[in-house]
């Protein structure tokens, strides 16, 4: 390929294929295609297949194994456990098999230092030098893989930093040298011996160890094709996308669809100025990381009618569809199920990169922040880049968020939000979306602007339908709340919560009243919010008015009180990804390393052949491209109204002059054999057949709001982070961003660090923070705020 000139076609031929490096297409390439042989089952695996195992006492095989980094073994595309203290608890893998850190002693640096109870090992188990601990920090927004320099006492220090502060409310679990449980594994680097302790029926066969590299990476490649493939074996030493299956690198018109991503570091990444680049009709099954991830300076790339399951398995820190100072992205149609944060994620951190200005709609997300706390699983950050693009979020579905919190010593109250726009992201048009259980608020602005609300669907959200509060006490205004559809919580606390100071931007709205409970709006009745100018036009119904809510389906009847007033439904039938035979079942995903996912909670990759990958015009089921331009009016962008950007696919091999067949053997290439016609770039190959009444505004709820009239409002607070903890006022850092890029270049103590959090690709300095999660446990408040 980069001996030819021009573009080239590459048909695989069905079989498995084992690569120890990427494959590195550059702008020689340009105008390839790379594509699985139509109806055959091509996998690329980046591991290393293990041989030669010697079968011990205790049912533990071992076998050597010529890889320089092993991170991940699967047995027959099933990922195994690494062997660990406690155990993994299948019953419950997000809440059982930890232990939590101590208070530090002083003179530790808690981002490279965690306190133990050494009573919590048996003896001779305590931690050592060279273990690996996987941990989640005390505030519960990332999760690390860490490595033991020294042991002093009770405290273990690493041999790295980790993004947050470890401490008391961390869990973390301890690596193992000898395996104890059936589908346990360890690995002894220094005599590159791996030791399994098998199930009854273990040949030696299917065993493939693997670590962290790309399998084909795309650099200044423009317009090149991957098809049909499936991608695993692949593992990552961070969260960041420094390695993908597919790594794509200053490169424009990339087209990567049709394949299967599974047990995976990254699916995709796309870095630099790549643009306008699809991502389209892939799977992405128990990834380390994000299944896709867009990194700073990438812009208008379309990511349309993909499936997510499982994803950031051991780096929860980073959304499953990822953008850090992107911009102009179109994210429609995909289904993301079973993930430990965020389901889409968009940080915007720094004013002098162009970002914000995504298109989020028709996208599916159940399942979402099953791992952590103060998530979204639709989530904006946009800390110091208040000025980003103003993004729209549309027809999207989210159901359950999740928002596992922790204290000192144990879990507590869940913390989540459906759609989250954080520490001042603003600009966005939020409507027609339908958010369902989460256990704060279905739709929550957080220091934000000029933010459009309406035409939402909000239902069992647990304190608030929408909240629009402040963060670091910046102002907020302009915030348009109007034309929602929302379900009165079930607590009695308010529908809508808000600082903002113009009663008058919350209008029109439907409450859902079932119950019959008491409505309140900003801390006073809805009538007394009516009384100071604010929900002129809304009104009360004890009546859903769903067309067949058990079945899902809650569009408003006709005659119903809310498409009498005018609220749109969601367009259920539009939503999600079209791919059919792919959806993963719902469950609650697992944690850490790979060791909280059961020996088999997967099919084999050989098993499940990716979507077809004939080269051929995609099939009309695909849905279009909907309209994204600002403003549109729900029921205006229907998918299918406008057509998506024509990708160059190869065109079908002609049957006229068919070459030699490839070989198809386990580890074998396509076979050599020249090709007739005159073009020597083409290999022809045919067709192959695939077969088949409330409290007044003078006696508020609580006197600590910062809402309406002047800054004190209804109470006086002012905001804030913190409002109460154990009688006495508290604040802590902002820090949710929770994302990959912010810098490391000062180590500066900030209590108010609204800097976006997470691990960057440039580390010099760290922000510290002292963020101890607790922000929404103090149930002594009717009303509270940060």
């Amino acid at each position: 390929m980069h001996q030819s000139k021009g573009a080239d076609t590459v048909y695989i031929a069905g079989g498995t294929y084992y690569v120890d490096d990427a494959l590195k297409l550059t702008s020689a390439d340009s105008g390839s295609s790379i594509v699985a042989m139509s109806g055959q089952n091509v996998v690329i695996s980046g591991g290393t297949q293990v041989s030669g195992w010697t079968q011990g006492a205790n049912g533990i095989w071992t076998a050597h194994v010529d890889a320089q980094d092993v991170q991940q073994f699967t047995v027959n595309g099933e990922k195994q456990t690494e062997s660990r203290y406690p155990d993994v608890d299948p019953s419950d893998p997000v809440h059982g098999g930890w232990l939590w850190g101590q208070d530090l002693p002083a003179g530790y640096d808690a981002q490279k230092s965690m306190a133990f109870d050494p009573s919590d090992y048996p003896a001779g188990e305590q931690p050592k030098a060279g273990d690996t601990v996987t941990v989640f920090t005390e505030n519960g927004y990332s999760s690390e893989v860490l490595t033991i320099a020294s042991v002093e006492g009770n405290v273990m220090t690493f041999t790295t930093e980790a993004n947050y502060d470890l401490g008391a409310a961390s869990r973390y679990y301890v690596s193992q040298d000898t395996p104890d449980n059936v589908g346990e594994w360890s690995y002894d680097e220094q005599t590159q011996t791996i030791s399994y302790k098998a199930p009854d029926g273990f040949t030696g066969e299917g065993g493939v160890v693997s670590g962290d590299h790309s399998i084909i990476s795309i650099d200044g490649a423009d317009n090149v094709t991957v098809k049909g493939i499936t991608f695993t074996d692949t593992a990552s030493s961070s969260g960041d996308p420094t390695t993908a299956a597919i790594e794509v690198n200053d490169a424009n018109g990339v087209v990567i669809e049709g394949n299967q991503f599974v047990n995976v570091g990254v699916g995709v990444a796309l870095h630099g100025d790549s643009s306008g680049n699809t991502v389209s009709s892939n799977s992405f099954e128990h990834t380390w990381s994000s299944a896709i991830a867009m990194t700073a300076g990438t812009s208008g790339n379309h990511v349309t009618n993909n499936t997510v399951d499982h994803s950031n398995e051991v780096f929860v820190q980073y959304g499953s569809i990822d953008m850090q100072e992107s911009a102009g992205n179109q994210i429609d149609h995909n289904t993301i199920t079973n993930v430990p944060r965020f389901g889409i994620s968009e940080v915007n951190y720094d004013p002098d990169i162009q970002s914000g200005g995504n298109t989020i709609e028709y996208n599916d997300i159940r399942h979402s922040g099953q791992q952590t706390p103060d998530t979204g699983a639709i989530y904006l950050f946009s800390a110091d880049d208040s000025g980003a693009d103003g993004s729209i979020i549309r027809y999207n579905t989210i159901v359950d968020t999740g928002g596992t919190n922790t204290k000192d010593g144990g879990f507590a109250e869940d913390w989540s939000s459906g759609i989250y726009l954080d520490n001042m992201a603003s600009n966005a048009q939020i409507y027609g979306n339908f958010v369902q259980g989460t256990t704060f608020s279905g739709i929550l602005i957080h220091g934000g602007s000029n933010n459009e609300i309406h035409d939402n669907t909000l239902l069992d959200n647990g304190k608030y339908g929408i909240s629009t509060i402040v963060a670091d006490d910046n102002p907020i205004d302009g915030n348009e709340t109007y034309n929602n559809f929302i379900q009165v919580s079930g607590d009695g606390s308010n529908t809508i919560d808000t600082d903002q100071t113009d009663p008058s931007l919350i209008h029109d709205n439907v409450y859902y009243n079932p119950n019959g409970g008491e409505l309140t709006i900003a801390d006073v009745s809805l009538a007394s919010f009516q009384r100071q100018g604010g929900d002129t036009g809304s009104t009360e119904t004890s009546q859903a008015g769903f067309v067949d809510a058990t079945n899902g389906n809650y569009g408003f009847v006709s005659g119903s009180v809310a498409q009498a007033h005018g609220i749109d439904s969601v367009p259920f039938d539009s939503v999600g990804s079209a791919l059919t035979g792919t959806s993963p079942e719902v469950e609650t995903p697992s944690s850490g390393n790979g060791s909280g996912t059961p020996p088999t909670t997967s099919e084999p990759v050989t098993e499940t052949p990716p979507v077809t990958a004939e080269p051929s015009t995609p099939s009309e089921e695909t849905p279009t491209t909907p309209s994204t331009g600002e403003g549109t009016s729900p029921g205006t962008s229907e998918p299918g109204s406008e057509t998506p950007p024509v990708t160059a696919e190869p065109s079908t091999p002609s049957e006229e002059t068919p070459p030699t067949t490839p070989t198809t053997g386990e580890g074998t290439n396509p076979g050599t054999s020249e090709p007739s016609g005159e073009n020597p770039d083409v290999i022809t190959i045919p067709e192959v057949d695939a077969g088949t009444g409330g409290t007044d505004a003078e006696t508020p709820s609580n006197s600590g709001h910062g809402g309406w009239g002047g800054h004190g409002g209804w109470g006086g607070l002012s905001g804030g982070r913190w409002s109460w903890d154990g009688g006495s006022s508290r604040r802590g850092d902002d820090d949710h961003g929770g994302g990959r890029n912010w810098s490391r270049d000062t180590q500066a103590r900030n209590d108010d660090d609204t800097s976006g959090g997470g691990r960057s690709d440039w580390r010099g300095s760290q922000w510290r923070h002292d963020d101890d999660n607790d922000h929404h446990s103090h149930s002594q408040l009717s009303h509270w705020h940060w």
